[in-house]
Order: C-alpha cells, then sequence, then structure tokens
C-alpha cells in the first residue's frame, strides 16, 4: 500500500497495553495528526484538523460537542486537569472553545485572528486574539506581534517568538517586554517546570531542542531532533528524531533526554515510523507517521 493509498483508508487503532490489566484505547476512524494527554485519556486530531477526539480506554471514541461540519481547521490542544482548550476556525472567523470531554465550556469570538490558548497552574487560560494577549477571555490590553504564547506556572511571565525567531519573555504584571534569546531560529517556546524551577524548551528551525534560561537568557543544546514533550514525572524530554525524502517522512525513532542533555534511544523500529511521543500515566504513545494510527511505545 502507498502512502497515498493510506492516507484515505480508515485506521483501526489498538494500542497493546504496557500492563496487562491497562485498559487499551480503541478508535476506528481517520488517521491522527495530533494526540495530547486529557485527564486519562487523549485529545486527538484527525488528518484534516477539522474535528477533535476523546479518547478513553474502555469507551468509544467521542468527538469534542461543537459543529465541526462548519469548521475548517484547528489549533493543536492543551489542557489542565478537566479542562481543554483549542483554537478553531469557523466561518471565516477563529474562536477559542474550552471544554470538558463532555460539554462546551465556553466560547471565546469571533476573532479576526486567533492563536493556541494554553493554561498556567491555576488554570487560567491565555491566548493570543487579534493582536493581543487574553486571559480567561478577557484581553490584558497587551500588544504582541507573537501567534502563540506560553505561560510560567504563576501566569506572571510569557514566552513568545518575535518575526525574528528570537525567545522573547514578557512581564504579565507591567506589560514590558525583551529579547530573552537569539542564538537560533526558535518556534513555539514553551514553559516547564523542573524541581520547581522554571525553564523554556524550545525546538529550532536548526533541527536542535534547547534549553533556555528564563534568568538570563543562556542556551543549552540537549539534542537533535523535534516534536518535543515535556514529560514531568521524569523531567526529561521525549522527541523525535526524523528523516524524509522531502515529501513524506521515512523513519522515526523516539528518544529521551534530560535537562543535563543525557539523551537515549527509545524505540528501534525501522518499520515503524513513531511520531509527536506523549506519556500518560507513565506509557508513553506517539503517532506512526505513514497511516495515523496511535501505538505504543516500550520504554527499553
Amino acid at each position: 500500500m502507498n502512502i497515498l493509498t493510506a492516507l484515505s483508508v480508515l485506521v483501526l487503532i489498538s494500542v497493546p497495553a504496557m500492563d496487562s490489566e491497562l485498559p487499551e484505547f480503541q478508535y476506528n476512524g481517520s488517521g491522527l495528526a495530533l494526540i495530547a494527554p486529557f485527564n486519562s485519556g487523549i485529545i486527538a486530531v484527525p488528518w484534516g484538523y477539522g474535528s477533535a477526539l476523546y479518547l478513553e480506554r474502555e469507551n468509544t471514541a467521542r468527538h469534542v460537542p461543537w459543529s465541526w461540519d462548519e469548521s475548517r481547521c484547528c489549533s493543536a490542544p492543551s489542557s489542565h486537569g478537566d479542562s481543554a482548550a483549542m483554537c478553531i476556525n469557523s466561518n471565516g472567523s477563529d474562536y477559542i472553545l474550552l471544554f470538558s470531554p463532555d460539554s462546551i465550556i465556553e466560547i471565546y469570538g469571533p476573532f479576526a485572528e486567533g492563536g493556541r490558548p494554553v493554561f498556567d497552574s491555576l488554570g487560567n487560560l491565555w491566548f493570543m486574539a487579534d493582536g493581543y494577549l487574553h486571559r480567561n477571555g478577557i484581553s490584558t490590553g497587551i500588544e504582541l506581534e507573537s501567534h502563540t504564547v506560553s505561560v510560567d506556572p504563576s501566569g506572571n511571565r510569557v514566552t513568545f517568538c518575535d518575526s525574528n525567531d528570537r525567545i522573547c519573555i514578557l512581564n504579565t504584571t507591567d506589560g514590558e517586554s525583551s529579547v530573552l534569546a537569539s542564538g537560533y531560529r526558535f518556534y513555539s517556546p514553551v514553559f516547564v517546570t523542573c524541581e520547581g524551577i522554571p525553564v523554556i524548551i524550545s525546538p529550532t528551525l536548526e533541527g536542535e531542542i534547547v534549553k533556555v534560561s528564563p534568568a538570563d537568557g543562556s542556551c543549552t543544546s540537549l539534542a537533535e531532533g523535534s516534536m518535543p514533550f515535556w514529560w514531568k514525572a521524569r523531567d526529561a524530554i521525549l522527541f523525535s528524531v526524523t528523516s524524509d525524502n522531502g515529501h513524506m517522512i521515512t523513519s522515526s525513532e523516539i528518544w529521551i533526554v534530560s535537562l543535563n542533555g543525557v539523551s537515549r534511544q527509545i524505540t528501534f523500529s525501522p518499520g515503524i515510523h513513531e511520531i509527536h511521543p506523549v506519556a500518560i500515566d507513565g506509557t508513553i504513545y506517539a503517532i506512526e507517521a505513514l497511516n495515523g494510527s496511535l501505538v505504543v511505545v516500550r520504554d527499553r
């Protein structure tokens, strides 16, 4: 089966459990493009980015309750506790959707342009919309030239990339921002917390994963790879190391690296191309790049 044929078929997801008593995720539908932990399950975005699903062990996958037939695309999801959020586009306008697995909690918008929403540790929802930083759906009055932001656990600092691919940091109390790091071409920086200390992790267009100090902007290259996922329980980063032929991924393996730069390859599966790793309840999952199926990653 070639890749074009694979893209057109339905994929059965049946994840083998790491523990024989752990129920399986099961989903009979189109291939997946993105996954993120949500409660003890997974929020998943299928190919086409036109819907979102909640996958729960031993239960039928269900759509996030939104009129997806009116929606053209959506952002990567974020979650905090029992709530998740994403930016969707419907009829030419962007909306920020705050939802639980069973219901819509709040809809913010319409906006001419919205960005991916994120949560701080207190559950406050932050997002960019129409050029301004918003908190819980209300504009802070702070104007930024960024589309996507990340906040530290307190919500007092925001990190983002400017148009020159530099990491910037913003103080939300006074609205002052400055360039923090410019040694790489950064994108999608995120705040993580290791042993109570906030750290910024960012992939780069040079193909590296870099640790950035929010205090002084010092940078440490941790590994070569992409698609980093912060595994809080291990204080480490899961990431993919991929190869491609200019049209599609031809190989991909999952690695893990500590903030000290100690890395280790986890998967050794030339016939499976694992991307977008996430960790849920101690088990690592990833997407098989060729058909969009959900696979379990066995940590060796």
